[in-house]
């Protein structure tokens, strides 16, 4: 356990200094912190960007096909306003990076059942007379709500003028708003007529007749639409999860390599920044592991066992079964760190190797016991002969013997 946190310690202190001794000072510390924020900034912008790569539930099945073919929500009463927007959506937006309803790309991500529909709904908005149609029935739409809104502020003040003219026993000013609402009223009937009258041009269109035809499937067929949405939205967690890693694993391969690689050439000064960039590229994956554990798995593979465990109340046991996971893959995690990238004792012979003090790397003079920069014994007697042989190095010079 000693030794275990005595790693720790270790990882920590190449986190903070660029050697023993030599640790860092507040402005280089504040320069590694704004890059570590910066990369972890870019990391997790380039894995929204890169997850927007996978078609989403609401691309393969847009809100209008699920209410249509799912819910069922579209009606002889009001799926022509529903259809309206649609009809519409090019000429009533004016966003600069507005994205069309009808992409090609786009469409081609949708349910057959959904594509079918945008596909023909295109059609229809490309056709000038049925386009002409719709937009004279929004106008007439905007104008009614207009007037009846005119409407109700005129009943609302003839009502309160007709208390004061009760009370004050006069009636002119009560009539002329009484005749003001009339004429609003009258308005609205007018509009309403000229929308029914729309809509009845509207209906009469083939092409409006195939599309009701579509909208309306039976139960076979919507069954068939429920069962294959139900499997994306169960496998598309699991997609999103790998293609994310797809993006993460690499940027942590390249700077678990650059990590072996610095303490490998005993480079202090990558040795600390590949430790903290090891540590940025580390976050997110940790992360998706956490999304695994907590949400993916009980969700998706274990649903009946979480069932059953809410239904008894125990379901304190799968967060004591977390909590221990984490725990361990966490321990694990650093012990393979600490033995796999910053061995102490590889370190040691590297520098070794290079006649170079154990401690602070700096070159030693010829036949050295002690550091002259730093004071570190470079010497240690050995078990088995009792004579003194260079710290850092597996066997003994004078007798072999390992130790």
């Amino acid at each position: 356990m000693n030794k275990f946190k005595q790693r720790i310690i270790e990882f920590k202190a190449r986190l903070t200094s660029v050697s023993k001794e030599e640790p860092l000072n507040k402005l280089s510390l504040a320069t590694i912190i704004i890059l570590d924020l910066f990369i972890l900034t870019l990391v997790f912008t380039g894995l929204n960007e890169h997850t927007q790569q996978l078609t989403t539930a609401a691309e393969y099945m847009p809100p209008e096909a699920q209410s249509i073919f799912i819910d069922q929500e579209w009606s002889s009463a009001n799926r022509i306003s529903e259809l309206q927007p649609l009809i519409l959506s090019d000429r009533n937006n004016y966003k600069y990076r507005y994205e069309g309803r009808f992409e090609e790309r786009t469409i081609k991500l949708m349910h057959p059942a959904s594509r079918t529909f945008y596909q023909q709904v295109k059609t229809l908005s490309q056709d000038k007379e049925l386009h002409t149609l719709f937009l004279s029935r929004q106008k007439y739409v905007e104008e009614r709500k207009k007037t009846e809104i005119a409407f109700d502020e005129a009943k609302r003040s003839y009502d309160t003028q007709l208390l004061e003219n009760i009370a004050n026993a006069t009636a002119g000013t009560a009539n002329a708003i009484s005749t003001t609402a009339r004429q609003y009223a009258q308005k609205i009937d007018q509009l309403s007529g000229e929308i029914r009258t729309t809509e009845q041009k509207i209906n009469s269109q083939p092409d409006i007749q195939k599309l009701w035809v579509l909208i309306t499937p039976d139960d076979i067929a919507r069954e068939k639409i429920v069962s294959d949405y139900k499997h994306f939205q169960f496998w598309f967690p699991l997609k999103e999860l790998g293609w994310q890693l797809v993006f993460l694993l690499p940027i942590f391969g390249i700077f678990y390599a650059w990590s072996a690689r610095s303490v490998k050439n005993d480079n202090p000064i990558q040795t600390l920044i590949a430790s903290h960039l090891l540590v940025i590229a580390s976050l997110p994956i940790i992360l998706k592991i956490i999304e695994l554990v907590v949400d993916i798995i009980p969700k998706h593979f274990f649903k009946h066992l979480f069932n059953i465990l809410q239904t008894l109340h125990l379901m304190a046991l799968w967060h004591y079964f977390v909590i221990f996971f984490a725990i361990i893959v966490g321990l694990s995690l650093v012990y393979f760190i600490q033995r796999k990238v910053f061995d102490k004792q590889k370190m040691m012979q590297k520098r070794l190797m290079k006649n170079a003090c154990i401690s602070c790397n700096k070159r030693l003079p010829p036949c050295a016991k002690f550091c002259p920069f730093c004071g570190t014994r470079q010497l240690e007697e050995c078990t088995a002969c009792k004579q003194e042989t260079p710290s850092g190095g597996p066997c003994c010079i004078h007798c072999g013997t390992s130790r």
